[in-house]
């Protein structure tokens, strides 16, 4: 399975729970013969509370953002006190015992706090919280976090039957949930994200709720549901929806990166290989000669080392053949320098011909050819017979009105002699020039 089929697929199971959620909101909070109602209100709102705060914890732990962090635990958290309110303002378990009702109320009151606190405290750690973490240590601000977060919860739940204190924490949360939705805003049109938007429309949804509950009263009887507890639905559900959009909008981001970093990927790899192939074209015109198409004097110093270090471990000797054409001065002098070069191209395809494809063919001068071959004695003078027969039959062709002739020197070094390239070259130079002289004394 792609991974834009496993993004569609998660988008799908959301959706899905979404729509599980609706119904259990149809179910349990607006069907009218159910016996208590805003038990099934705040379970759907619980429920949708917490798995927005999954998704949001698991934006975090992918991304590492701290405003993130702070929305994940303020939904978290207040979808497990939306439990505990629903659980313990049931019909079956209300005024079973005398703190049941305290619970209930303070659970409400530290379910307003913590959600209106991490809107602010999100919009905080976005505008401040690179200078607070050089101000202090990230220990140091989890310290002070939990202090306030445990002395709110134990005033919340030993004043929770005041009615003056539940006003009072109402309006105090009231006013930090407007300050974070200020903040949200604000974040939200300088950096636009989808989320933020949906989490901003469940705020406004939430805190009207708070204003008709904490200020105003909802004036209902047990397992009615007012104002305040269809807000409240509906504050939860749109965070959930938005949650679930905009990961899905995450996801195609992603995909729409992986797309554009494959592209780029496969245009780099093309890239690497025409620079590679032109980096050989260019060492391969570096080390042939252009006329006759077989190596040059650099290629063959270069192959030539490589293929002498090999035979040395193989304990096999070499021979170096230095071969100069006769009279070629002559050929350039009379037919021009255009069919000397057309001599040139044809003796160098004879000597391929000739020679095997493991022995490195040159043209190291003007004139002058180099062959190096790992061969005992007589596979040299078999090779040089081999070559003279060629030559001679190319000549008797007919197709020039020239000869063809030329002066070889043969250089050996032994597999235990540490002679060089070069060191061979001069050595065949010297038998060639030797051959010579003693050929015209001869003559």
């Amino acid at each position: 399975m792609t991974q834009s089929a496993k993004w569609r697929l998660a988008h799908i199971l959301a959706a899905i729970l979404g729509a599980i959620l609706l119904a259990l909101s149809a179910r349990h909070a607006l069907i009218l013969t159910s016996p208590d109602l805003r038990t099934g209100a705040f379970t759907t709102s619980s429920t949708a509370a917490m798995m927005v705060g999954v998704i949001l914890l698991v934006r975090f732990l992918s991304a590492r953002q701290q405003p993130t962090l702070y929305l994940a635990v303020g939904f978290l958290g207040s979808g497990m006190l939306l439990a505990v309110h629903a659980v313990f303002s049931s019909m079956l378990v209300r005024d079973t015992a005398p703190w049941t009702t305290p619970l209930v109320q303070g659970s409400d009151i530290l379910r307003d706090g913590l959600l209106s606190a991490s809107f602010l405290a999100s919009w905080g750690a976005w505008r401040w919280q690179e200078a607070l973490n050089r101000r202090l240590p990230v220990r140091v601000q989890l310290t002070i976090l939990l202090a306030i977060a445990a002395t709110v919860a134990y005033l919340a739940f030993t004043f929770a039957a005041n009615p003056a204190f539940s006003k009072t924490a109402d309006l105090v949360w009231l006013a930090v949930f407007v300050a974070g939705l200020i903040g949200m805003a604000l974040k939200n049109a300088v950096r636009a994200d989808t989320l933020e938007r949906w989490l901003t429309l469940a705020a406004i949804f939430l805190i009207d709720g708070e204003v008709v509950v904490g200020i105003f009263g909802d004036k209902l009887d047990t397992g009615q549901i007012g104002t305040a507890e269809l807000m409240t639905v509906a504050g939860y559900l749109a965070a959930f929806v938005g949650s679930v959009l905009s990961t899905y909008e995450l996801f195609q981001r992603a995909e729409r990166a992986m797309q554009i970093a494959r592209g780029r990927n496969e245009e780099l790899l093309r890239e690497v290989a025409l620079r590679k192939r032109a980096e050989e074209e260019s060492r391969q015109l570096a080390l042939v000669d252009p006329l006759t198409g077989i190596y040059n004097r650099r290629g063959f110093v270069a192959l030539g080392t490589h293929v002498r270090e090999i035979a040395r471990r193989q304990q096999r000797p070499v021979h170096l053949l230095l071969i100069d054409l006769d009279r070629f001065k002559r050929i350039n002098d009379t037919f021009g320098h255009t069919v000397g070069d057309k001599a040139l191209v044809e003796f160098g395809q004879i000597l391929t011909a000739t020679f095997r494809k493991s022995d490195v063919v040159a043209r190291t001068g003007g004139d002058e050819f180099c062959v190096l071959l790992t061969e005992p004695d007589e596979g040299i003078q078999t090779a040089l017979a081999r070559l003279r027969q060629n030559l001679d039959d190319s000549n008797e062709a007919g197709r020039r009105s020239y000869r063809l002739a030329f002066s070889v020197g043969i250089a050996q070094s032994m597999p235990d002699e540490d002679d060089s390239i070069h060191e061979l070259v001069e050595m065949a130079d010297e038998a060639m020039y030797e051959e010579k002289r003693l050929r015209e004394g001869a003559a």
